[in-house]
């Protein structure tokens, strides 16, 4: 049986660092606030788990500046294990927790390139998962399994824990993504088919915050799929200038207001802070199981009829095996793709002129 619990996400600071070298600024920042956190929460439940924001370690440069693959690789991207997850991993065993986080990284099989990589830490300091994020947005530089995609499945297979691996642990099964993929509520259905029961979501910056995008989303696929879902956000960017001159802090420009939500669809704790924070909230494993044996509505796998959508991504849409490309590169295959769907009557073409470039 698996006890109650507190579960915590950790809304950070990010100073949008240059390279590899300066990301301890943001690991002794999370490390600081860890050790806040698990003293305040403990009061109440013992912390078994600690979620971070995207970007809470390395920041954004890439996707920013629009850097290469190849150089991002080299001058920012981490191993696993590595300095970062050792540094988190000593958090853990110092706390008996488990880590949930994201690392953009490096995978020797495929020199040049960087993912974007979801992990797991348990309460020994040990990496006991990994998740590569699928879908990314035009302006992200990672790549996916769907870009290698040949050499993925020759490699992983071709399941649904090739692509949507589920972590099964002590406190319950554990799986997520993280920015643009939580609006495709495929993947979350994937997970839940392979046993999450936590999902987690990190994160959107302004302004699909404000607008309730990332609240809206994080409901909907805790509701979907009758499981926890822990949001962490990340809160204020923190810009360096010129030697010589004082940085620059962008107070909220990643969004900040992190939620945790149930396995009905309901709030549990929620913050409107838009710079650092936390907020937890208890996890009962045995009743989210109990409710998904027994309840009859708000309970919908059981309700899948899978016949009727196998034919629904029958046909391709982004192409799959893509080399590394640049914000312009990636822009014209937004724009194929656009005209295929248009074609295929997906989309409708609008009457309004273009805009002038």
């Amino acid at each position: 049986m698996i006890a109650p619990y507190t579960a915590v996400a950790l809304q950070t600071s990010v100073h949008n660092v240059p390279n590899r070298h300066e990301v301890d600024k943001n690991l002794r920042h999370i490390g600081n606030m860890i050790d806040l956190v698990i003293h305040i929460c403990s009061l109440e439940l013992p912390v078994r788990l600690i979620t971070l924001g995207e970007g809470a370690i390395q920041g954004f440069i890439d996707e920013i500046i629009d850097m290469e693959q190849a150089e991002y690789t080299d001058v920012m991207a981490a191993d696993i294990p590595g300095p970062e997850t050792d540094a988190l991993g000593e958090k853990a065993r110092q706390h008996g927790c488990f880590i949930l986080a994201q690392l953009k990284t490096k995978n020797d099989k495929y020199p040049g390139r960087f993912f974007n990589t979801v992990f797991l830490i348990d309460p020994q300091g040990k990496v006991v998962h990994q998740h590569q994020k699928n879908i990314i947005l035009y302006t992200e530089h990672s790549t996916t399994p769907h870009d290698v995609y040949d050499e993925w499945i020759a490699e992983h297979g071709d399941s649904l824990e090739s692509f949507f691996p589920v972590a099964k642990t002590e406190i319950g099964n554990i799986a997520g993504s993280v920015g643009v993929e939580g609006a495709f509520p495929e993947a979350w259905r994937a997970f839940a088919m392979n046993g999450a029961e936590i999902l987690y979501h990190a994160s959107l910056p302004e302004p699909w915050v404000s607008r309730e995008i990332f609240q809206l989303q994080n409901r909907a696929r805790a509701l979907d799929n009758t499981a926890y879902m822990l949001a962490p956000n990340t809160g204020s960017l923190i810009v360096s200038g010129p030697p010589g001159t004082p940085d620059t802090t962008i107070g909220g420009a990643l969004g900040g207001r992190s939620g945790i939500y149930g396995y009905r669809g309901e709030v549990l704790a929620e913050s409107t802070v838009v710079d650092d924070c936390y907020i937890s909230t208890q996890i009962d494993i045995e009743s989210l199981r109990y409710y998904r044996e027994h309840s009859r509505f708000q309970n919908w796998l059981p309700y899948l009829k899978t016949e009727i959508f196998s034919q629904l991504y029958a046909e391709p849409i982004w192409p799959k095996n893509l080399p590394p490309l640049q914000h312009a590169d990636k822009g014209k295959i937004v724009a194929e793709v656009v005209e295929k769907l248009v074609a295929r009557g997906a989309f409708t073409r609008s009457k309004i002129p273009p805009a002038k470039s």
